[in-house]
């Protein structure tokens, strides 16, 4: 939509306000933790946590990389960040009404032509967004996904600050030089700025469906976007309705379904995943069972792309060689997978057998932990460990699609405990990409 003049100038003024008010919080929280470590507390992972929590939506997302990314950060920040949850309070709707207003009209129209009803109580919020059901006028109900206030501009106040940080803890203390700060920060920019732009996920979300439609699938979709009122705050979509599979009612309503099975309806989710890696090259790195969904009419809905990944085949036949080893229990496969197709730095210098004998002792190390259902983090900080006395290198979105590959063998214990993660057309998809490579 155009702005004007007067607009532009207001928003410019409002924007910069903005910042220095958020630069003072950050100030704030920083000079907060500083006391509280000066009247004796120690300044460990969980501290700094706290700080992230109550800074917001920039320190909340870093918290989550820190917690995805075990190859990156020490174990002990991995683990104190793995309950960085992205669910916030919501915004009250006046200010969410304000984006609507911003993004979608103009001198011309209001947000009356556009829209027969909207919500004001949210079906979620997290901290980029919050989503609205709404009904446009012609009668057609949407879900309105709509990017909180200032969030840009707060994500790009905070990562100028974390960069100049970092550029300076590298400058002034020696032992910071070997991290290597600089492209961490780099990239989570680049996820960050990918997570706030809904025309790039609007993006994610075609190619998806035209997937779908290449394939012929029935059993599968995702929401169709509008694009005529989608911008990048604000996804418009056709809303769907239905219940999550995390839903505790679900597996009843199954049960008394004529047309599926609990069985059927993961087959037909990890069947789609699967195939969708392999023909666009890309995969949803945040499936977890609340973002699929059972819609009325039997078909199950892929929601939220805002997370993608992208793997590279030899990447790609690495995780399914390690995740189909770690299911067996063999562990000389596993070893034999991270030696053999190109994760470590010297293949000529691994001993198999020893690696072997570390991812068993790691197993049983997990195996025998309170948190083994729960926190795939610990799977994944004891494998990088290991891979560390190796010298075995993780590529840039490895963690991403291992931990998916573990969140579909963790929900399908409660789903279809019978089934494996890789057998029958999975299997072959996993046995030819091998051998193409």
């Amino acid at each position: 939509m155009k702005t004007s003049p007067l607009q532009f100038a207001k928003k410019s003024l409002n924007t910069g306000a903005n910042v220095l008010g958020r630069l003072h919080k950050s100030a704030s929280v920083a000079g907060l933790s500083a006391l509280r470590v000066a009247k004796g507390e120690q300044m460990d992972a969980y501290l700094l946590k706290d700080a992230f929590m109550q800074m917001g939506v920039t320190y909340i997302k870093l918290g989550q990389f820190i917690a995805s990314t075990p190859s990156l950060f020490p174990r002990e920040y991995v683990l104190a960040f793995a309950d960085c949850l992205d669910a916030t309070p919501p915004v009250p709707f006046a200010k969410m009404q304000a984006v609507l207003t911003e993004e979608l009209t103009d001198d011309g129209r209001g947000l009356d032509d556009i829209f027969a009803f909207i919500d004001p109580v949210p079906l979620a919020s997290a901290s980029i967004a919050q989503v609205h059901k709404a009904v446009l006028k012609d009668g057609r109900k949407v879900a309105l996904k709509i990017q909180k206030p200032d969030v840009g501009a707060i994500m790009q106040t905070d990562l100028g600050v974390l960069h100049g940080a970092f550029w300076a803890m590298e400058r002034l203390l020696p032992m910071m030089k070997t991290a290597n700060l600089a492209p961490i920060i780099d990239e989570i920019r680049t996820r960050m700025t990918a997570e706030t732009d809904f025309l790039a996920e609007a993006r994610h979300i075609d190619k998806f469906r035209e997937f779908l439609e290449k394939t012929g699938s029935q059993h599968i979709t995702a929401p169709k976007v509008h694009h005529d009122l989608s911008t990048k705050r604000v996804l418009v979509m056709d809303l769907l309705v239905g219940k999550s599979l995390v839903d505790e009612s679900l597996l009843s309503d199954i049960a008394q379904s004529n047309h599926t099975t609990p069985q059927k309806v993961m087959a037909d989710v990890l069947d789609t995943w699967f195939l969708s890696l392999m023909m666009t090259g890309e995969f949803h790195a945040d499936l977890h069972a609340g973002n699929l969904m059972y819609l009325t009419d039997g078909r199950i809905a892929f929601l939220d792309f805002g997370l993608m990944g992208q793997i590279k085949p030899s990447s790609l036949q690495a995780c399914f060689s390690l995740v189909q080893s770690l299911q067996l229990n063999d562990y000389h496969g596993m070893a034999q997978a991270m030696v053999d197709i190109g994760m470590t730095h010297s293949h000529d210098k691994i001993k198999v057998g020893q690696l072997a004998d570390d991812l068993k002792a790691m197993m049983d190390k997990v195996h025998g932990s309170p948190q083994e259902t729960d926190n795939l983090n610990l799977l994944m900080l004891e494998l990088v460990e290991i891979g560390k006395r190796y010298g075995v290198h993780f590529p840039r979105d490895f963690a991403l699609l291992t931990k998916q590959l573990l969140y579909f063998d963790r929900f399908m214990v409660t789903l279809a405990p019978e089934m494996e993660l890789f057998e029958g057309e999975r299997l072959k998809v996993v046995i030819e990409e091998r051998a193409s490579n």
